[in-house]
C-alpha cells in the first residue's frame, strides 16, 4: 500500500510541476570568439579564444492579485574557458560560473510601474542601450569600456569609448511606458564599494550615488538620455550620455555622446562620441562604428589621452536565436605629452552566439 501511495504521490507531483513552474523562466546566451590580437598598447600578438558576457539566468513573477506582481531575477556570467578572477584581480578558477553576478533582484510590477532591489545596471546605462547604437554587443566592436568607473581608457574593447556601471545595492524604479517615453531611477548607497582603491569615507546615506534615465522608441526613432553621479570621497563623479538612432527600411544609423568629470576621483575630464550604422538584408547585416575620445587627467601630467577607433562586422543568422560573425576593429592610442606613444591596436574576431 505504501508503494502504492508513493507512486501516486510521484506521478501527482510530475503533473503538478509544469503549473508550478509555469512563471518561472530558465534563459541564457552562449557567446564566444576566435581572435587574432596585434595590440600594441599591451604587448599581445596572438590568438585567443575568449567568451563574451556568455550568461545563464533565471526570472519568474506571482500574480498577487489586482494586478501586482512579485518578481525577481538571478542571472549569472560564464566563463566558456572555465576561468575567472576573484572579483579582486587575482587569478583563480572558479569553473564556468566564476563570481560574475549580473542583474539579480527581487520587486513588484503593476500599471504604476517596477519597484526593484538588488545588483542591476544604472539608468544611465540603460539608457545607453536603449539608444540602439551597440551594433554587436559584447564583441570587438563594442562600444563600451566596460564595467569600469576607474577613469582608465584602455580597457576592455580596443574601440570602446563610453562608460557603463552595473551597481550593487541598487534600489530602482522604472516608470510605465507613455506613448514610447520610460523614465529611470536608481539610488545606491555608499556601502557600494566603487573603487577598491578608494576609502568609505562618509557614504553612509541611502543616495550616495544615484543614476536617472530617460527613453523613447517610436515610429523608427530610438533616443535616450542618461546621467549617474558617483561619491568617489576625493572628488564627485559625474557622467552624461545622450544617444539616439533611426531606422528606415533596412538601413538604421546612430550616434552617442558622453561628458564626465572626475572619472577616477582624479579631477579628469572625459568627453567621448561615436557614430554607427547597420544594413540589413535577409538573414544577414553588416555593421560599421567610429569611436573617439579625449581625457585629459594630472595622473598623465596635465597630458591628453585621445583613444577610438573603428570597426566593422558581418553577421549571419541561422535562425533567430542563432547567429555567427566576423569582425575586426582599429584601435589608436596617442598621448600628446609622450613622444613616440602613439599606439595601434588590431583584432579579427569569428564569433557565434546563441541564445536560450
Amino acid at each position: 500500500m505504501n508503494k502504492k501511495l508513493l507512486a501516486a504521490a510521484v506521478a501527482a507531483a510530475v503533473v503538478a510541476a509544469p503549473a508550478a513552474f509555469a512563471e518561472n523562466t530558465i534563459y541564457g546566451k552562449m557567446h564566444a570568439s576566435i581572435d587574432a590580437i596585434d595590440y600594441e598598447s599591451s604587448n599581445e600578438d596572438n590568438y585567443e579564444v575568449n567568451s563574451r558576457a556568455s550568461r545563464l539566468g533565471f526570472k519568474g513573477s506571482e500574480d498577487l492579485g489586482g494586478g501586482l506582481k512579485a518578481i525577481y531575477q538571478i542571472e549569472l556570467g560564464i566563463d566558456i574557458n572555465s576561468s575567472n578572477t576573484d572579483g579582486q584581480g587575482a587569478s583563480a578558477d572558479y569553473g564556468p560560473f566564476g563570481s560574475k553576478t549580473r542583474n539579480t533582484f527581487v520587486g513588484l510590477s503593476g500599471d504604476w510601474g517596477t519597484f526593484l532591489v538588488g545588483r542591476h545596471d544604472t539608468p544611465a546605462k540603460m539608457a545607453f542601450y536603449a539608444a540602439g547604437n551597440e551594433r554587436l554587443g559584447d564583441s570587438v566592436i563594442d562600444l563600451n569600456l566596460g564595467n569600469n568607473l576607474s577613469g582608465d581608457p584602455s580597457t576592455n574593447a580596443p574601440i570602446g569609448v563610453f562608460h557603463e556601471y552595473r551597481a550593487n545595492d541598487a534600489i530602482a524604479y522604472v516608470s510605465p511606458n507613455f506613448s514610447g517615453f520610460t523614465f529611470v531611477g536608481a539610488v545606491m548607497p555608499g556601502e557600494d564599494d566603487i573603487d577598491a582603491n578608494l576609502p568609505d569615507g562618509d557614504r553612509d546615506g541611502i543616495a550616495d550615488h544615484y543614476s536617472v534615465g530617460g527613453m523613447y522608441k517610436g515610429n523608427g526613432l530610438k533616443a535616450s538620455v542618461g546621467y549617474a553621479s558617483y561619491d568617489l570621497v576625493s572628488e564627485d563623479y559625474d557622467v552624461l550620455q545622450v544617444g539616439a538612432s533611426y531606422t528606415m527600411n533596412n538601413f538604421s544609423i546612430g550616434a552617442q555622446y558622453e561628458d564626465s568629470d572626475n572619472p577616477g576621483g582624479d579631477k579628469a575630464d572625459y568627453t567621448a562620441w561615436a557614430v554607427t550604422g547597420k544594413y540589413t538584408f535577409g538573414n544577414n547585416a553588416i555593421s560599421a562604428v567610429y569611436t573617439s575620445s579625449e581625457f585629459t587627467t594630472a595622473a598623465i601630467g596635465d597630458g591628453e589621452l585621445d583613444r577610438g577607433g573603428w570597426g566593422i562586422a558581418a553577421e549571419h543568422d541561422f535562425s533567430k536565436r542563432t547567429k555567427v560573425y566576423a569582425a575586426y576593429a582599429a584601435g589608436e592610442y596617442d598621448y600628446s605629452n609622450s613622444p613616440n606613444s602613439d599606439e595601434d591596436d588590431d583584432v579579427f574576431s569569428l564569433g557565434m552566439i546563441h541564445n536560450f
